[in-house]
């Protein structure tokens, strides 16, 4: 049975009303119905990626539970374990909402996943999963992905925050392992867990109702860092999160049915603790990256609110290239699995060709500069007739140094990279992306016809040379097509 976590204090995102028209909505508007029409029966749905989901516990009829509804018609042939010990046959109307629209059949994008752990957030905090309060490393999970549609205000002491956020950006370091983050449905700082970790996808909403950007903690977890990563066009971020979760594992069984996606000479696979085998495609870093390079930044949803002002004003440019209240955009998952599908194409100083394609993506599994690592990392872009977009995703997490003689290694350090964009025809920096708090950086630039460009990854000065990795994404689209899927002129409302 779980123990009790007395500091923490749990909020859990009830508004969860769902019509068929809502959702419907979302599954034209994330580009999800048009990846279905465009693929046919060759649509991956996330089969065969084991997933995680972390719920808190709530009352009914007064007794706690946090499982979800096994019978519900949307699970029928699942495997679901409480790994928690939950009441027998109480079942969570929160859990089971949120499982609908990370893995239930007919009702998300990851109806193929069919091997599905529930947990209740205290046990996950503890010996279930993180073992906060002990020196042992985080558990080893099967998991590849793990929703958590609930927000924390954090633990008694700053100190046992920071203990707890930097397990978890460990573990999704160490085993590539995802983890998909609802904001608080309320605008102001982001409440301190989970979503203040470097390197959780947090999710917001489309129409802006969600806290952002991270509280005050210490000289590492900084205030100010950009939330939300993604927005999905729901009612509340606990449908946000499972949606965006479900677009992760359709990601994760792409990347694991085409290893020829991952084409790196140096490491072009790793192994999890859990003996899991990750191509580059399927790396945390690369899942995020893609998502948020396919991401949408105007949209035309027909029945919620609309992204029409991004980046429109100084208050919402954040340093790192993306908008204070969308994060990098709406969820596009036809635009994110193409980009997937362009397949890994390494820098010009790692040997890659003269011209990227129009979509794709990098893993570097070595660079900054020592131990002869490249310092600089260059993607020419092709020339092109008519007005071009560019948008270009750059992800790394903090880095944890190896302690022998500790067994959980809790000592960061966040590099600090720059993303710019050059001009080849006038040799100028156009663009650059230069932030010093947040782990990603990120250009959207529109192309002028029949100009050369080139995008690049460089260290921020001053940095002694480190060994890091990191991964890159971009997509290239004419100006219209940038919001894939969106009604003719005539269908807008």
């Amino acid at each position: 049975m779980y123990l009790h976590l007395s500091p923490f204090v749990w909020l859990i995102l009830l508004c969860l009303v769902f019509a068929p028209p809502c959702l419907a909505d979302w599954r034209e508007n994330t580009g999800f119905l048009a990846l279905l029409n465009e693929t046919g029966g060759s649509t991956p749905d996330g089969k065969g990626v084991p997933v995680c989901l972390a719920e808190s516990s709530m009352q009914v009829n007064g007794t706690p539970t946090w499982m979800l509804d096994p019978a519900a018609e949307a699970f029928k042939g699942k495997t679901i374990r409480d790994m928690s010990g939950a009441p027998k046959g109480v079942y969570s109307s929160h859990a089971t909402a949120v499982g609908r629209l990370f893995f239930g059949k007919g009702t998300s994008m990851a109806f193929g996943v069919d091997d599905i752990d529930v947990f209740v957030m205290d046990h996950w905090a503890q010996g279930g999963g993180l073992r906060f309060g002990s020196a042992l490393q985080p558990a080893v999970h099967e998991c590849r992905v793990a929703n958590h549609s609930w927000v924390g205000s954090g633990l008694k002491t700053p100190e046992q925050t920071d203990e707890l956020l930097r397990r978890l950006d460990w573990w999704i370091d160490q085993d590539e392992y995802l983890h998909t983050v609802g904001l608080a449905n309320s605008t102001g700082a982001a409440p301190l867990l989970l979503a203040s970790a470097f390197n959780v996808i947090s999710v917001g909403r489309s129409d802006g109702k969600h806290s952002r950007h991270s509280g005050v903690l210490d000289a590492l977890y900084t205030e100010g860092r950009i939330r939300p990563d993604l927005v999905v066009p729901v009612t509340s971020t606990s449908a946000a999160a499972p949606i965006v979760a479900g677009a992760i594992a359709l990601l994760l069984e792409t990347a694991q049915t085409h290893p020829e996606l991952s084409t790196d000479p140096q490491q072009s696979t790793m192994t999890t603790r859990a003996g899991i085998a990750v191509s580059n495609a399927g790396r945390a870093e690369t899942i995020r990256a893609v998502l948020m390079a396919g991401a949408d930044r105007r949209t035309y949803n027909r029945k919620s609110a609309n992204i029409v002002d991004y980046r429109q004003g100084k208050e919402n440019q954040s340093a790192n290239g993306l908008d204070s209240r969308y994060g990098a955009g709406q969820l596009n998952i036809r635009a994110s699995y193409h980009i997937l599908m362009a397949g890994e194409q390494n820098s010009r100083e790692d040997g890659g060709a003269d011209m990227v394609q129009n979509q794709g993506f990098d893993y570097d599994s070595a660079f900054g500069g020592r131990e002869g690592s490249n310092s600089l990392a260059s993607y020419m872009v092709p020339a092109a007739g008519g007005k071009r977009r560019l948008t270009v995703a750059l992800i790394w997490h903090l880095a944890f140094r190896e302690e022998k003689a500790t067994p959980f290694p809790g000592i960061a350090t966040l590099y600090d990279l720059n993303l710019e964009l050059e001009d080849l025809e006038t040799g100028e920096k156009v663009a650059q992306s230069a932030s010093t708090k947040d782990n990603s950086e990120h250009l959207w630039y529109s192309l002028k016809p029949g100009h050369r460009y080139a995008f690049r990854v460089r260290p921020a000065a001053g940095q002694p040379g480190f060994l890091h990795d990191y991964a890159v994404a971009w997509n290239i689209a004419a100006e219209r097509e940038h919001a894939a899927a969106a009604p003719a002129a005539s269908e807008r409302r």
